[in-house]
Parts: C-alpha cells; sequence; structure tokens
C-alpha cells in the first residue's frame, strides 16, 4: 500500500507539472528591466510588454525598473524568484560583461535560463560636425598628439569597454573616458561639443541621420540601416571589430521549458510582427529570431568575447 502511495504522489506530481505550464500564463507577468526608464533595454522591454499584453488581454504584463550596480541588482533578483515565469529578467551586454569586468558577483549565467536574445545594437562613435568633417581615419590623424575625450553611458558598459578596446588595443590612441549617468547624457555632451566623440549604440543613430552628430564608425559586420552612410570599423581599416549592445530576457534557472518554450514563441511572435518590426528597425534595434537554447549559446559566446575586452584593458569593478 505504501508503494502504492508514493507511486500516486509521484504520478500526481508529474501531470501537476505540464498542467501548469499548459495553463501559462494565468497571472501578471512582470518584466524586471536592469537599468532607468527610457533606455536601451527599457524601450525594448516597453513595446513588447504591450505587445505581449494584447496577446494575453487577460493577464497584465507590467514593467518594473530595477536599477542598480550595472543590472546585478535585477539579474540577482530575478534569479532568486519563483522559477514560474512570472519573472522576467530584461537586460543587456551587461550581463555578459559582467562576470568578467565585477570580481565578485551574487549570481552566476547558471541561475538563470535565456528565453530570448532578440535584438541589438552595434556600438558606434560620433563628433560633432564642428569638430571633424571627416571619418575615422581623418579623426584618428588629427587626435595625434592629443589625448581625446569619449563619453559613454558610464564605467563598464558596452559602449566604455568597446570604445577603450578600440582607442587603447586596436588604434593605440590615447584617450580619455568621461563616464554619464546613461547615454543620452553622453550624446548631449557631444551634441554640445563639451567632449571629442560619445560611443553608443543605437542612442546616436537619429542624431547622425539628422546630421547633428558626425558618424565616424559602426562595429558591426555590415553598415545599419538606420546610417547608412557611417562606414564599419572593418571598412575604416579595423577588420574583425564588432561589438553590439543587445537586449535579452530570462528567467530563473529551474522555469519549466513549457514555460520557456511559451515565452520565447510569444516574444519571437512579437518581433515578427510587421508593424512591431518596422517600428523597431527605424529607431536602431537589429533583430534576430533564436530560441531559447540559440539564446543561452549567444550568451556563452558573448561572455567569452567580452571577457577578452576586459582583460586586454585591465577593466575591473570591486
Amino acid at each position: 500500500m505504501r508503494k502504492l502511495l508514493v507511486a500516486a504522489a509521484l504520478l500526481a506530481g508529474f501531470v501537476a507539472g505540464p498542467a501548469s505550464a499548459q495553463e501559462y500564463p494565468n497571472k501578471r507577468i512582470t518584466l524586471v528591466v536592469a537599468f532607468a526608464p527610457g533606455g536601451f533595454a527599457d524601450t525594448f522591454a516597453r513595446v513588447v510588454g504591450q505587445k505581449l499584453g494584447e496577446r494575453w488581454p487577460q493577464q497584465p504584463v507590467i514593467v518594473e525598473n530595477r536599477a542598480g550596480a550595472g543590472g546585478n541588482t535585477a539579474a540577482k533578483a530575478v534569479s532568486t524568484a519563483a522559477p514560474d515565469g512570472y519573472t522576467i529578467l530584461v537586460t543587456t551586454t551587461a550581463l555578459a560583461i559582467n562576470q568578467t569586468l565585477y570580481k565578485k558577483l551574487d549570481y552566476t549565467p547558471d541561475s538563470l535560463t535565456a528565453i530570448a536574445m532578440p535584438a541589438s545594437s552595434p556600438e558606434s562613435i560620433a563628433t560633432h560636425p564642428d569638430k571633424l568633417k571627416g571619418g575615422l581615419t581623418e579623426f584618428l590623424a588629427w587626435a595625434k598628439g592629443k589625448e581625446v575625450t569619449f563619453a559613454t553611458a558610464g564605467v563598464g558598459s558596452g559602449s566604455h569597454l568597446a570604445a577603450e578596446y578600440f582607442f587603447k588595443v586596436l588604434a593605440k590612441t590615447p584617450a580619455a573616458h568621461v563616464p554619464f549617468r546613461g547615454g543620452a547624457l553622453a550624446v548631449q555632451a557631444t551634441l554640445g561639443n563639451q567632449v571629442d566623440l560619445v560611443s553608443s549604440s543605437f542612442g546616436v543613430m537619429p542624431h547622425v541621420a539628422e546630421g547633428k552628430l558626425n558618424g565616424l564608425a559602426v562595429a558591426s559586420a555590415t553598415r545599419v540601416a538606420a546610417m547608412p552612410n557611417v562606414p564599419t570599423f572593418a571598412e575604416a581599416g579595423f577588420p574583425g571589430f564588432e561589438a553590439a549592445s543587445w537586449v535579452g530576457f530570462f528567467v530563473p534557472a529551474r522555469t519549466p521549458a513549457a514555460i520557456v518554450a511559451t515565452l520565447n514563441g510569444a516574444i519571437n511572435g512579437v518581433v515578427r510582427e510587421p508593424a512591431t518590426e518596422k517600428q523597431l528597425l527605424e529607431v536602431g534595434y537589429q533583430l534576430a529570431i533564436r530560441d531559447a537554447a540559440e539564446s543561452g549559446r549567444y550568451l556563452n559566446s558573448e561572455i567569452e568575447k567580452w571577457g577578452i575586452m576586459v582583460k586586454a584593458i585591465g577593466a575591473t569593478v570591486d
């Protein structure tokens, strides 16, 4: 009799698991954005959150900004949340960078499961038009004998590390980092001609398109649609230099695979909607459809790539 009761209990647990996954979602979903409102991740999260809410009208989808510690505050919070698919981390390349940049973290990548990595925007550098009319070659010639200044969204950001790596390792040109509390402020400082250039991802694109900034180079394999006249670093004489900020969605480890698959399909479905795709492309996102397994592998490759850059420039955060 005891064996029969144990078997019945195991069977009940087995049935309950898939049933709850099939019923997903049946309550509020929270997208925990690792950065402040109005930024790269937040903008994407709000578009996706709105569309998910339309797909699941009975269940509200809210966005909660939990900025702090370069994205680590939100990552830690989600990694310890219930693995039920109702608390979702929306973060950026910082998740990959921080694995090498920080000496100690309260979570590991294994404590999170990748859902989707649908969007990215390549890092680029730009100057004020009054500073320089030419391209990257002309800028590096102008910079000889000077210590140029470059603005970014802050110490340890992808924009900071990519620019630092470019100037220190590839171009061998002295450059002083001027960190700001957010990419918008870094762009504004460059628009005001207070620094020599800005390193940013999609934040510079509308200003370059309008001629308010002079785009020097973009760190992608091909030119981007939002600023087609800006050459790649490879075209400017630095082949192989590619770096992008991306937006990724993650849930706590041990979240049922069926729920992960449901979320992956829903988020990718949103990105595939023609109107949404057009909206995202116009503001500078590059889009990619990956399943959850591919997203996990992409994260691992990004941890390795950014780790090489972090170590090369000797960056670290206690």
